[in-house]
């Protein structure tokens, strides 16, 4: 790998210099993918729940107010990273409408199938927990 010094003194990484570094990028890419599934699944599990307290409180399952100030956060992020905002918007679209997915199967379970709606309908992990 070959490495430039700035004028700061640090050392950033470059490009590697062989096939082997490509290898290299791409486990890199890999484990960060594997945080971003868990993330993911952890964010649908977290929706999950929330669907069962609003069952519980028969709150309305849609709250359009709160998905555009998510939206709009996501798109800030981008913005602020000089990243395509449409790129976050899209991405936020496709985990909101999932996400209301989950809740409305969980809010819309029947009565009889309230206990194990959740398990039958979330999504799950590799583990047994």
């Amino acid at each position: 790998m070959t490495t430039t010094s700035s004028e700061s003194g640090t050392e950033t990484r470059a490009y590697p210099d062989n096939a082997e570094g490509l290898d290299s990028f791409r486990r890199d890419l890999d484990a960060i993918d594997a945080l971003l599934l868990e993330t993911v699944r952890e964010r649908l599990e977290l929706c999950l729940r929330i669907g069962e307290w609003k069952r519980s409180r028969e709150v309305p399952m849609m709250q359009p107010g709160r998905v555009r100030l998510v939206q709009e956060r996501a798109r800030e992020f981008a913005r602020s990273h000089d990243l395509s905002p449409d790129f976050f918007n899209s991405l936020y679209e496709l985990m909101i409408a999932e996400t209301c997915r989950l809740e409305d199967l969980v809010i819309n379970a029947p009565v009889e199938e309230e206990d194990t709606v959740r398990e039958s309908v979330g999504p799950r992990s590799g583990s047994s927990t």
